[in-house]
């Protein structure tokens, strides 16, 4: 039986070559016009599933107490070394965004690039809301996005990616099931390690939810849903839209 590493242990490695398209300034800016539209003034911040940290770093920069949380210590890794690179003092800590525990509050919460998409099912969508709350302030927001289903089936669903470096190399193939709205990634990575590469596989699922049912997910855990835009603008989201982009503010306590 082939041994599968966890999710983004070893992608860490490639990750931020691998994802050069993905214009991380663009992406700060559009959440701090969100700050701006909903007259929110955050000071303390946290990003979960923060990856590598290209956002939190970037919003370090611009001033804000930045901290990130993420379930791979092979993603924190890059983070950590980007931070202390760029002498910014980020907590970045390891943790699953489901069931969390960090001991603090936030202005505002992040939960960027389908992150969210991660978790499998409602329950842990809701599970997800409610981690969240218990770490934001009462008013606080919760900014967060999703992939759509036409974004699957447009551009994952059957493809295969892959590509050679000196240092690695990947197979990226996915399947989506328009059933049970799941997308089944296959990453095989071969790393170089000495004078060898080495194999290692991971296997990422994904879930699509509607934002109906992210709406309905976000009121049982204590939110308003403020808006769902098409991403990167204030423009209501459609069948046309790739991502969504949504906000929502801390209304009560939930137990």
């Amino acid at each position: 039986m082939r041994e599968l590493e966890k999710p983004y242990e070893k992608f860490a490695h490639a990750y931020d070559r691998m994802m050069s398209n993905v214009d991380y300034v663009r992406w700060a800016n559009y959440i701090e016009d969100l700050f701006r539209h909903y007259k929110c003034q955050p000071r303390k911040i946290l990003e979960i599933a923060c990856g590598t940290g290209a956002l939190t770093v970037l919003l370090a920069e611009r001033g804000y107490e930045m901290w990130g949380l993420d379930c791979a210590e092979g993603m924190l890794t890059v983070a950590r070394e980007k931070a202390e690179k760029r002498h910014l003092d980020i907590p970045f800590i390891q943790g699953d965004m489901r069931n969390f525990e960090l001991q603090q509050q936030f202005d505002a919460v992040l939960c960027i690039y389908d992150s969210i998409n991660y978790a499998v099912d409602e329950d842990e969508l809701e599970s997800v809301f409610r981690s969240v709350s218990k770490h934001l302030d009462l008013s606080g927001l919760f900014i967060l996005d999703v992939t759509t289903e036409r974004n699957i089936v447009q551009h994952f669903h059957t493809q295969t990616f892959a590509e050679n470096q000196d240092d690695y190399s990947y197979i990226w193939k996915n399947v989506y099931s328009r059933h049970n709205q799941i997308c089944h990634t296959s990453l095989t990575f071969f790393i170089r390690e000495g004078d060898l590469f080495h194999r290692f596989e991971e296997i990422h699922i994904q879930k699509i939810f509607e934002v109906k049912t992210v709406n309905r997910r976000l009121e049982q855990a204590g939110y308003k849903m403020l808006s769902a835009y098409d991403m990167y603008t204030f423009n209501r989201w459609s069948r046309h839209s790739d991502r969504i982009n949504l906000t929502a503010r801390k209304e009560e306590e939930i137990g």
